[in-house]
Parts: structure tokens; sequence; C-alpha cells
């Protein structure tokens, strides 16, 4: 069932080169299940994955994976998963008076995400909820450091992608700001929203996928020829499943 996901996200594929993938989350809508789902993928196929979350905690998704039928904890135990709580550790560190930074929080990202690469040599990225970076204190120069940061280190190594997830309050919030200039440094950009007409018992909300990879797939190629794709999706326990508009 999360197939025509991964497939429409090109997580099927093998390139040559990294990529940068940023999940838009707009009006209201949460974007986690693409995290399910991957993670899911990346089980069944035994690679190597660092998630680092400001969202949702590791026991989330680990009791979604049980409905999704793999075992999230079994592979964090086995250390083919990391799952770095950015959240907890920046939150600790405010109560402790102790305020992180920037520089701080990005060194222990690349240390862990090394440390997983000489280990596994390919290692894939998932950054859950970057904008809520901004309620544990930190400005829009920080948070844009640290993803520059980890979007160059990813691009240097291989076979890897960076999936960065970034909730958009308002068009006049600065998680807009932040989601236009991640969104200029993707490869493959989702714009995940939830119903303008609220809940519905057959959809669950529009996802927009755009491709911009040919922006880097060839440096002596300047042409810019975006593509995309527009669906509906519908969430259940065991994943999602993706409509085309007008089929529902």
């Amino acid at each position: 069932m999360t197939s025509d996901l991964l497939t429409s996200l090109q997580l099927d594929k093998t390139f040559d080169s990294s990529r940068i993938i940023v999940v838009k989350e707009l009006n209201g809508c949460d974007s986690s299940f693409i995290t399910s789902c991957v993670l899911g993928h990346c089980v069944k196929n035994k690679n190597a994955v660092f998630v680092i979350s400001a969202h949702h905690s590791l026991q989330h998704y680990h009791n979604v994976g049980l409905k999704m039928n793999y075992n999230l904890q079994k592979s964090v135990d086995s250390g083919i998963i990391n799952f770095y709580d950015v959240g907890e550790v920046i939150t600790n560190s405010i109560l402790d008076n102790k305020c992180l930074t920037s520089q701080e929080i990005w060194l222990k990202i690349k240390e862990i995400l090394l440390e997983m690469h000489k280990k596994f040599n390919s290692v894939n990225v998932i950054f859950d909820g970057v904008s809520h970076l901004f309620d544990l204190q930190l400005n829009i120069r920080q948070v844009n450091e640290i993803c520059k940061e980890l979007i160059d280190l990813i691009r240097s190594l291989s076979n890897s992608y960076l999936i960065l997830q970034c909730n958009v309050a308002c068009d006049d919030d600065i998680t807009y700001v932040l989601a236009n200039l991640l969104s200029h440094k993707a490869n493959t950009l989702a714009e995940v929203e939830s119903l303008s007409s609220g809940l519905s018992a057959d959809v669950s909300g529009h996802l927009n996928i755009k491709y911009l990879s040919n922006k880097y797939e060839n440096e002596h190629r300047y042409i810019f020829e975006p593509r995309s794709a527009q669906y509906l999706f519908k969430l259940f326990d065991r994943g999602v499943k993706l409509l085309a508009p007008g089929t529902v």
C-alpha cells in the first residue's frame, strides 16, 4: 500500500548522486506518514537511516510501525536505524539553563551521521519537524545554518537521500520563509495539505510532488524543467493509498 508513495518520491530508484527531498506541511497537515512509510521500506531492505526528530518521538514511530508490520525498535537496537531526539536534547538544555548553540547541535548531528556512514557506507537521513526548532528558541539563521550544513554533507556522500519535513503555519510566518529556503535546495518538493473542506471518510488530504532534480543532475545542463504530479491520499493503519484527482 505504500509502494505508490515511494515510487512517487522516487525512493525506489538508485541514483548516482545524493538527493534532497523537502516536505512542506500545509493547512495543518501532518506528514509523519511519509516518515513511517520510508522507515518501513528501509527496515525491509536493511538500509541504514538516521532520524533527527524535533517533532514525533521514537515511541510514536515504533507504534505506527507495528501497525504497518515492521518493528522499528528492533532496527534501532541493531544500530541500522539511529533515532536522535534533538527536540528532547534542546529542551533538556533549556531546563538546565544551558542553551546549546546551532554549531553544537550540528556537530553532534554530524558526529552521529559520519559514524553511521563509516559503518554502513550509505546512510539516508530524515529530519522530522525542522520548523519545530523555532519552538525551541532557535532563530531562522541558526536553523538555516544547521540545514545548510546537513544538506552540504549529504551531497558529499553517495547514494543517500535527505528528507526535510517543515510545517508551514501561514504565508506571513517564519516557517514559510524556512520552507522556501529549503525548497530552493531540493531535488524533489512534496506539498502535503489537509482538506480545506474539513474531514472526509474517503480522502485524508492532497499531495503535490514537484520534481526539481534537473537543477542538479548535470552541472553542464542549465535547463530548468520542473515536472509535477498531483494526488489525493487516504491514510490507513497499514499505510497510505494515493488516488488520482477526480476519482473519489
